[in-house]
Parts: C-alpha cells; sequence; structure tokens
C-alpha cells in the first residue's frame, strides 16, 4: 500500500500502549495494518470482525434513534479497540490498558482528514 497511509498508521503506534492500528475497507478487508504488539491474529479475520461490528453499531444506534454514530470504543479487562469512520474505509486501533483512551480518541479526531487524503 502507500506510504503515506503506512506512515498514518506508524504515527499512531507510537502512542503509548497503542499495538496496532489497521485501515478496513467497508466490504471488510484490509487496505493496511502496522502490528507493533506481541499479540499474533489474523488480519484478515479481524477487518471481517470490524466491519460487522461497525455496522451492527451503527443499525443499532438507527433503532433506538440515538443520533449519528461517533465511534466504537471497546474496553475489555486489558485492551481496548477503537473504531472510527473515515468515509471509504474505518480505521481500528487496538490498544493495551497503557494507553490513555482520551489521546488516541483526540488523534483519530485529529488525524481523520489526513487519513482520508491518503486513501
Amino acid at each position: 500500500m502507500s506510504s503515506a497511509i503506512r506512515v498514518v498508521l506508524t504515527d499512531f503506534t507510537r502512542i503509548e500502549g497503542v499495538t496496532s492500528a489497521v485501515i478496513v475497507s467497508k466490504d471488510g478487508f484490509v487496505i493496511d495494518m502496522v502490528h507493533s504488539g506481541e499479540a499474533s491474529f489474523d488480519p484478515d479475520s479481524l477487518a471481517a470482525m470490524i466491519t460487522t461490528l461497525y455496522g451492527a453499531s451503527l443499525r443499532l444506534g438507527e433503532e433506538l434513534n440515538l443520533g449519528e454514530l461517533d465511534m466504537v470504543t471497546l474496553e475489555y479487562k486489558n485492551n481496548y479497540i477503537l473504531v472510527e469512520d473515515v468515509g471509504e474505509a474505518l480505521v481500528a486501533i487496538l490498544a493495551d490498558k497503557r494507553a490513555i483512551l482520551g489521546r488516541i480518541r483526540y488523534e483519530l479526531k485529529k488525524q481523520k482528514d489526513r487519513i482520508r487524503s491518503v486513501l
């Protein structure tokens, strides 16, 4: 994939606690990914699940009249996953508990236009 996308994703993995940054097409395929953590997972499965999760979150919000979906945030015992819509694709950030959620959320919002421009 383009080096510009790789630079954006690498910037996310420089944030303390961030272990992976992935851009996923809305039809469930990995566009690009940078992984700095030790955990191993199947990127294609991750992409499919993120797309499904995001779609289910959209439908839930519509069903309950909650307004426009801003970001999906999952909190596990020792990890976080944040998913942001960037137009043509989704960005997912995987982080461990060392991460500061507010920092990741801020960076996702701040980098949204930059991500769109490199897709």
